[in-house]
């Protein structure tokens, strides 16, 4: 006998499927709401958009070293430090080995994993205050997600700086992209806590900003008037502290 589809249970599969991890991170870019929405059902989904995020800023960090040449972006970081010309000199020499650059790879993705825990662990400490009271699992998951787009963008766009500039030497590696305040200021004439400030003002780091915003949002089932509160309340305190650090150092 003929039996009638069962739509549910296809309904279901499907959005099972769509569910699945490699889809989320496309789903991020072009439909990031629902997205957002789904992860309180899938707690356990921030593995590998954690490491996808690790391998764009590994990817970042090879195509500056590729380049540009890890010796030159230590030499422009060194010249103002209050080391020695010997110093400076075996410094640098430090840095030609393969293994300086197989370092600084690996470095890159601790930074990128440690950068996600703790905005995660910081949100979530926000969350609890709300109504959702999300898992930290699911807010690890939205943070992962959340900064993949503005790492992405950044990566591209340093790049294509890189591959525009006809003397790459001449590029500042720590403030490459001229989109913040700090970007249009005297460096060497300006106090290093005001740059630090001003260099805080980014156009592009405000993507990663609105994207953690809308993602709290909607894991928390608070209205996005929250969400921008708990991260520019943390963004401020990372401001601050770095402000605070750059007039020590």
């Amino acid at each position: 006998t003929w039996e009638p589809l069962n739509c549910t249970a296809l309904s279901a599969e499907d959005d099972k499927l769509l569910g699945t991890p490699m889809i989320s991170i496309v789903e991020v870019f072009y439909q990031p709401g629902k997205l957002f929405e789904k992860l309180p059902e899938r707690p356990h989904s921030w593995a590998v958009p954690t490491i996808a995020d690790m391998l764009v800023l590994v990817a970042s960090t090879a195509a500056v070293t590729r380049l540009v040449g890890l010796e030159t972006i230590m030499r422009q970081r060194l010249q103002n430090s209050n080391m020695s010309p010997e110093q400076m000199q075996r410094a640098l020499d430090r840095m030609a080995s393969p293994a300086a650059a197989y370092l600084g790879y690996a470095g890159a993705a601790v930074s990128a994993f440690l950068t996600v825990l703790v905005i995660a662990g910081a949100l979530a400490i926000f969350a609890m205050m709300t109504q959702g009271k999300p898992k930290f699992a699911v807010t690890l998951s939205m943070v992962s997600l959340a900064m993949l787009p503005y790492w992405l963008i950044t990566f591209v766009m340093s790049t294509l700086v890189i591959l525009a500039s006809p003397e790459r030497t001449s590029l500042d590696f720590t403030n490459l992209l001229a989109t913040n305040i700090g970007a249009f200021l005297d460096k060497a004439n300006t106090s290093k806590w005001l740059y630090s400030v001003a260099s805080s003002f980014d156009l592009v780091s405000f993507v990663g900003i609105g994207m953690l915003a809308y993602g709290f949002s909607k894991i928390t089932r608070s209205g996005l008037a929250s969400g921008w509160g708990a991260v520019l309340a943390l963004w401020l305190l990372v401001v601050i502290s770095r402000a605070m650090v750059s007039s020590l150092f």
